[in-house]
């Protein structure tokens, strides 16, 4: 969102606060006071102000106190703790916001909540993709934490909200991203590899169809094999060599069937076709190899073959 958008958000926010404003003087005064606190810059003296009004018996079970608790504590977020993905003051406006919509059975302040809420999911999603890219043996599990709250919010929003394109991207993004992890030192880092799999598996579960995963899921089991392979040296004795061929055989079988349907879902697409030479190649298969080769040079020779730049 651009910045002069943003600006154009919050003021009209703020307008609405205004408006509300009149009517909640006569029943709500210390609400009325902190909202007049928020519209004057002092978020400290608002905050202070909105847990008087909670402490209110008057005051306390009215959606708007909850509502201006929830705009309050978004403000404090956005300004001291933005960017700092377990700030507890999000969570606070979260809380404070849902419980508003839980009390506002007439919905008056529904449009007012819906906008700070959804500006508080959509942080929460950035810190998804932005743990992603640094993701770290340390970090783990906190891309599907973030989402799983993410989707959480929106679900309160939406109970009939789809995820199945997020579901998707966030399951190949995990993939990619415990992929880097493990070839950093594929010998020590061979349970990242597992985790990539398991990742593009449930990409799949998702989304069968999905060109993208079933290809990675395939280059994945025969990139591992061919790396196998590679470590074969001298020193390499016989028992051990019969192990590797059989270990790189079964890789290469498993690949297989993923790559098959890659090149079914994208037939002119390049990668597939070369990745299922490649296979059975290493499976001795030269008929088969062949076959994908001359289907290769006919696409390339119609112009009619796609390639990851030409997409």
């Amino acid at each position: 969102m651009g910045g002069s958008r943003l600006i154009h958000t919050i003021f009209g926010l703020l307008m609405c606060f205004v408006i509300n404003l009149a009517s909640a003087q006569d029943v709500l005064p210390i609400t009325e006071s902190a909202v007049i606190a928020f519209q004057e810059g002092n978020i400290d003296q608002a905050k202070d102000r909105i847990h008087f009004a909670l402490a209110s018996e008057t005051e306390k079970n009215h959606p708007y106190t909850w509502c201006v608790k929830g705009f309050v504590y978004k403000e404090i977020y956005k300004n001291n703790a933005q960017g700092n993905s377990k700030s507890p003051n999000r969570e606070i406006a979260i809380e404070a916001i849902m419980k508003s919509m839980n009390l506002d059975t007439d919905q008056d302040y529904f449009e007012l909540n819906d906008k700070a809420l959804r500006f508080l999911a959509t942080s929460i999603y950035n810190d998804v993709v932005l743990s992603t890219r640094s993701l770290t043996e340390y970090t783990l599990e906190e891309p599907e934490q973030f989402y799983k709250r993410y989707k959480e919010i929106m679900r309160f929003l939406d109970p009939n909200a789809d995820f199945k394109q997020q579901d998707l991207e966030l399951y190949r993004v995990l993939a990619e991203a415990h992929h880097r992890i493990y070839l950093k030192d594929p010998e020590k880092n061979s349970i990242y590899f597992d985790r990539c799999a398991s990742y593009y598996e449930q990409a799949l579960k998702v989304s069968p169809e999905d060109t993208l995963s079933n290809y990675n899921l395939a280059i994945l089991h025969y990139n591992k094999g061919v790396y196998k392979i590679k470590k074969i040296d001298h020193s390499t004795e016989i028992f051990e060599l019969i192990t590797i061929q059989d270990e790189c055989i079964e890789l290469f079988k498993q690949s297989l069937p993923f790559m098959l349907k890659a090149h079914e879902l994208d037939p002119y697409r390049i990668e597939p076709l070369k990745g299922l030479r490649a296979i059975y190649k290493s499976l001795s298969e030269e008929e088969e190899e062949e076959k994908y080769r001359a289907l290769l040079e006919k696409y390339i020779q119609e112009g009619i073959i796609k390639t990851q730049e030409g997409k």
